[in-house]
């Protein structure tokens, strides 16, 4: 089941990187949000995320580590990711924690929420 995550994870981060709307539509859930380290407080939905991905310019990505558990319909990846990339011309590349939980969904696996932790260097 690894792979088969690892293969997901890199699809929905390259349809990020290349601004690829269509796919990143597909692989999220209605229902998605996001909770990150660098936010405000707010969630951010499928919408925002998608219009997130005009103002990132990802260069290079990689998962380093990956764990994955899965509970019948419910896999729950957990990763350490990097990015090379800039958001609205600011440098926003580094590493980061990820934990996403992925629902099977009339045979098809969609993304329903993602937490990420920027690991800056101190």
């Amino acid at each position: 089941m690894e792979e088969l995550f690892l293969d997901l994870e890199i699809k929905w981060m390259t349809a990020w990187k290349n601004k690829d709307v269509t796919t990143v539509r597909k692989m999220l859930s209605d229902d998605f949000t996001l909770t990150s380290s660098l936010s405000s407080g707010g969630l951010v939905d499928k919408e925002a995320w998608i219009e997130k991905l005009q103002v990132y310019d990802c260069k290079d990505f990689r998962f380093d580590k990956i764990q994955v558990r899965v509970y019948n319909d419910t896999s729950i990846v957990n990763s350490w990711f990097h990015q090379e990339a800039t958001a609205n011309g600011k440098d926003w590349s580094g590493d980061f924690l990820i934990t996403d939980v992925w629902v099977k969904k009339n045979e098809d696996w969609q993304v329903v929420t993602r937490h990420a932790s920027w690991l800056q260097a101190k």
